[in-house]
Formats: structure tokens, sequence, C-alpha cells
């Protein structure tokens, strides 16, 4: 029975490590992100479909991201501020989160592929902080309304077709 409870903590041990980054992976990890900001949402009419568009905060890398009706009018309504009659799904995950004392510290563009992104949210409750994989569009939604920074990892950047800013100047279109 004691070789059974020296094994549980040690594999909770080594999963805990595991699990919590170093400083220096923190470091890394962000060193290798671009924070942007939300610079709007349209509709793209040659694909039929709402796109946000995120910007670096120098404005020379642009990255659209198509996204569904309702989250484009979710992260519309987040980034003017308007409260509406009733709340969005958004609106009421920022209450339980603000009602928890938590904070959502960042949100993250992970990776792009197959033409489709993906995203985590950084959560903060009592100390600890949760990454949750979420859809990007639903993260923005939720950073627009909690005021959380965004970041786009190089390696999306880089694999994501280059839209306005230097890059396309360079390519020339």
């Amino acid at each position: 029975m004691k070789s059974f409870s020296l094994l549980t903590v040690l594999y909770l041990f080594l999963f805990i490590h595991i699990s919590i980054p170093t400083a220096s992976e923190e470091v890394k990890n962000k060193s290798e992100e671009e924070e942007m900001v939300i610079k709007g949402v349209g509709f793209d009419q040659q694909a039929q479909s709402p796109v946000v568009i995120l910007a670096d905060k120098k404005n020379e890398r642009v990255l659209p991201i198509w996204i569904g009706l309702c989250e484009a009018r979710a992260i519309d309504l987040g980034l003017s501020e308007e409260v509406t009659p009733r709340p969005f799904t958004y609106d009421l995950v920022a209450a339980i989160l603000r009602t928890m004392k938590g904070k959502v510290e960042r949100v993250v563009i992970v990776d792009l592929r197959d033409k489709v992104f993906y995203a985590q949210v950084e959560i903060s409750v009592n100390g600890s902080i949760s990454k949750i994989d979420a859809r990007p569009s639903d993260a923005l939604a939720l950073a627009s309304r909690m005021g959380a920074p965004i970041f786009v990892r190089n390696s999306v950047l880089k694999k994501a077709p280059a839209v306005g800013g230097e890059e396309e100047k360079k390519r020339g279109t």
C-alpha cells in the first residue's frame, strides 16, 4: 500500500512539474508571439462571411480570421461596450469570471491548420492560471469584454496569408 501512495505522489509531482511551464519557457513562448489588437469586424463579400481583423500595434501586419455571424455580432458588441437587454453567452462567462474574481490574462491564437485557426484563453483565478482551448471567435469575443490582450504566435503569422502592411508590399500584391 505504501508503494502505491509513493507512486501516486511521484506521479502527481511529475504531472504538476511537466504541466507548469518554467520561467524560461514562458519568456521563450512570449518572444515567439506578436501582440495584436482587434481593428474591426467586417464582411468578406467574396467568401460571404464575416471576418475579424487583427493588426499588430504598428499596423505593419494584418491577420484576417473568418468567423460566424453570431460571433461577429458578439465581438462588435464587446468592442462597443454596448449593453444588450439580454446577456449573450460571452457576457455570462465574463460575469461569472468577475464574480469568481477571475481574469482573462490573455488570448493567444496558437495554430493554423488546414485553414482553421486555434486559440487558447488564459484565465487566472486565485493566482492559478489555466489555459483553455477555444475557437478564436469565442476567445476574441471574451477578450473584447474583459479588456484582455491578444497575441498571435509567429508560426501562425508565417502560415497565414499576408495581408496589408510591409509583407504585402514585399510580395508586390
